[in-house]
């Protein structure tokens, strides 16, 4: 007969159990304010690539019109980018003898760390597509491979950034991705002269502040991310490099099918096996080319050896 009608166990409970699971992986995989929320978003039907189309200006109209003439019509141009949405995702698989003895301690374990790679996947993804940009100044010197631990970034290159977006007509906000290497010289050099806190640019809270977001320099919502990557010796005597991004509107384009997402699944006859993983299928392009600028440098505090 059963202990006891009351018992309190794993059927009980098991909503209970998959909550804290699922909470876990929540607090690792927030995506929600990830930096792909900067990017233009489409929804892809099965899979399929998706066109993002840029129309080119028309001429600007500075002369009167004659009251007895027709408008002259004219022509649109347009340019198309497509992005194809890919598999991407990992596991993690554990036995039911590990979750049992470590009190099911290592499943939520598994849901944290597999919630974190999700995170840390689609962030890198992007930061990888924007940092194979085509419009880069490298500071100071004619190629990267020249520059020494003193070409860091300077504010004097965050407004030649701003320049280069303002003088193509890049509809605002503007937003800057950098190492934490990066950030920490470029904070020396200005003195944090000229840095607005999220409270200064946010007062009443209406913009969505994105993980990593550290405050407002030179026009951009500057976004600190250690998964910038580090360029190990690409530059002179063995000297680390960096590529910052700005960008505005339109610089990247997201491609989702089927959003990341958690999975867990049972697939031996006994289930003693569980896969612990996530899954998605999307794809990171860059759309408009003249949105996006790269700035490379070296930093001050860079391995540089």
């Amino acid at each position: 007969m059963a202990f006891d009608s009351n018992l309190s166990g794993t059927t009980e409970l098991d909503a209970r159990l998959v909550q804290a699971y699922n909470q876990e992986f929540i607090i690792s995989g927030n995506l929600e304010r990830g930096i792909q929320s900067t990017a233009t978003i489409k929804d892809s039907i099965a899979g399929k690539a998706e066109e993002f189309v840029l129309y080119t200006k028309l001429t600007k109209q500075t002369s009167a019109m004659t009251e007895d003439d027709a408008a002259t019509s004219q022509s649109m141009a347009d340019t198309k980018v497509t992005i194809t949405p890919a598999e991407y995702g990992t596991v993690v698989t554990q036995t039911r003898l590990v979750q049992l003895q470590s009190g099911d301690m290592a499943t939520r374990g598994a849901f944290a760390v597999t919630g974190t790679n999700m995170r840390e996947s689609v962030e890198n993804k992007m930061i990888l597509i924007g940092e194979a940009g085509t419009n880069e100044l490298i500071v100071t010197q004619a190629a990267e491979a020249s520059l020494t631990s003193s070409d860091t970034l300077t504010g004097a290159y965050v407004a030649y950034a701003f320049n280069r977006l303002r003088r193509l007509g890049i509809p605002q906000p503007y937003f800057a991705i950098a190492h934490p290497d990066v950030v920490y010289d470029l904070k020396v050099e200005t003195a944090a002269t000229g840095w607005l806190s999220q409270n200064q640019y946010n007062p009443d809270g209406r913009l969505e502040i994105l993980d990593g977001e550290i405050g407002m320099f030179g026009g951009f919502r500057w976004i600190e991310s250690p998964l910038v990557t580090v360029n190990a010796d690409a530059g002179a005597s063995a000297v680390d490099t960096y590529h910052c991004q700005f960008y505005g509107q339109n610089a990247f384009g997201y491609v989702a099918s089927e959003a990341p997402h958690p999975t867990l699944a049972q697939n031996d006859k006994m289930n003693r096996f569980y896969h612990i993983g996530w899954y998605g299928v999307y794809e990171f392009g860059i759309v408009d080319a003249n949105a996006h600028t790269l700035v490379t440098c070296a930093s001050s505090i860079g391995a540089n050896t």
